[in-house]
């Protein structure tokens, strides 16, 4: 989702959810102690100066949750994928 960086208190919050077009080796469930690596697509977007993308990875029936904050300046260094080769 694409959220305000400075948020003042009693301010409206305006959040844009962006869904995924394709995803590579998703998996739903894994195993304690393991690694999976899983690559999602999504629309191309522009995100202005003042707001930030929010990746929210959350646990099922748990407390623990993984936030990742993408600046616009990361995404315009980020290298291009013109063709997803999947086997």
């Amino acid at each position: 989702k694409i959220v305000d960086k400075k948020v003042a208190k009693r301010t409206a919050i305006q959040e844009t959810v962006i869904d995924p077009v394709r995803s590579y080796n998703e998996i739903l469930v894994i195993g304690g102690k393991s690694t999976v690596r899983t690559v999602y697509t999504i629309p191309q977007f522009t995100i202005p100066d003042d707001k930030i993308l929010v990746i929210e990875l959350v646990e099922k029936n748990g407390g623990r949750h993984q936030t990742i904050r993408v600046e616009n300046s990361d995404i315009v260094a980020a290298k291009v994928i013109n063709e997803l080769k999947i086997k």
